[in-house]
């Protein structure tokens, strides 16, 4: 299923943009695959009114997990999938939090082809992503292997240059394959933002995901880190985490 959002400073006018911090992520197990890409818009004014009074019981739940669930919004010319986090109080707090970083890194990544598109965020706690017809690579064969894996990368590539590191691309479910046989990344709920300025901690961060991304890439393109191509070889660069994980489930 999923997912994307705007550039830089440009704002769907109708959404509520938001402060974002850095907090635990909103991680969404995925229980259905079905979604649509180039889907129209809806009017900002609608999802306004959409918005205001929202009622997410009114609608088919999609994806669920202890940090909240996604539902589906469908008709009068509207197919979107929302994000809801859950809980209360201190909890609910925490994901609404990791929901509103979500946000920023598809605001990040919009306009990269392989990101589903973001609408906004609406309430505070309400994220409205464009549902996406795609199944997920765990599930699926891409027609091309060499074709998928050379786009994927692009796009792995192009949202690092835009200063958003994922972080959890080894998980097969957060890489679909569209009806095309293209991929789409999805679910940015663990991503890192990189700030600007000087903020030694969170760009040491950015560059430590980016280098897990890469690596995560050489994992799903070739099922583990052997017999790798030589023209791959410089991507892989696994950390000490990485090393004793492997040693440990090898045991």
């Amino acid at each position: 299923m999923r997912i994307v959002g705007f550039t830089g400073m440009v704002f769907d006018p109708g959404a509520r943009i938001l402060p974002v911090c850095f907090s635990a992520s909103l991680t969404i197990r995925v229980i259905r695959y079905d979604c649509l890409m180039n889907h129209a818009a809806p009017e900002s004014a609608a999802l306004e009114t959409l918005f205001a009074d929202f009622d997410p019981a009114r609608h088919p739940v999609i994806a669920r997990s202890t940090q909240g669930l996604i539902v589906r919004v469908s008709g009068m010319q509207q197919d979107l999938a929302v994000k809801i986090p859950s809980g209360s109080g201190p909890t609910r707090w925490l994901f609404t939090t990791a929901l509103r970083r979500e946000y920023r890194a598809y605001q990040r990544v919009a306009g990269i082809d392989g990101f589903a598109h973001c609408f906004g965020l609406f309430q505070g706690h309400y994220l409205a992503l464009e549902y996406l017809h795609a199944r997920p690579l765990k599930h699926a064969d891409p027609p091309d292997r060499q074709h998928f894996f050379r786009r994927l990368l692009r796009q792995i590539e192009r949202m690092h240059a835009r200063g958003v590191a994922h972080g959890d691309l080894k998980s097969r479910q957060n890489v679909m394959v569209s009806a095309d046989g293209d991929p789409i990344i999805i679910d940015l709920g663990t991503a890192v933002v990189r700030r600007s300025g000087w903020h030694p901690i969170n760009q040491r961060l950015f560059n430590y995901m980016c280098r897990i991304d890469r690596n995560s890439w050489i994992k799903l393109k070739y099922g583990g880190y052997d017999n790798i191509d030589a023209a791959d070889r410089h991507l892989l660069d696994r950390s000490l985490i990485e090393r004793v994980n492997r040693r440990i489930r090898r045991r």
